[in-house]
């Protein structure tokens, strides 16, 4: 385990990406799983935004962005705009594809 983890409390595993991580590099992880697990949706980070746009036929756009100060992914838009939908791409994910309906790739 290396000093900045111990000083982060980690346990050495890689189960969390470093705090350097950036808000784009987090929202490029989330849209490729998102690609993978889901059809019906296309996730597009437009270059120069920290904005993840989900875009679905037929349907209303909705947007995601990683907070860095509560370290979660949060929703972007709408009546749920700044409510959290997880703090790993996995659990965003999984929370984008229940809440929106999206069927399996």
């Amino acid at each position: 385990m290396s000093e900045s983890e111990r000083g982060r409390g980690g346990t050495g595993d890689a189960a969390e990406p470093p705090a350097s991580t950036s808000p784009g590099e987090r929202l490029t992880e989330l849209a490729t799983l998102l690609r993978r697990r889901f059809s019906g949706i296309a996730p597009i980070l437009p270059h120069g935004t920290e904005i993840l746009h989900l875009i679905r036929s037929g349907k209303g756009p909705h947007y995601v962005v990683w907070a860095r100060h509560r370290c979660a992914y949060l929703w972007y838009c709408g009546p749920d705009h700044g409510a959290q939908i997880g703090t790993t791409a996995d659990q965003a994910a999984a929370t984008i594809g229940r809440t929106l309906g999206l069927p399996p790739a």
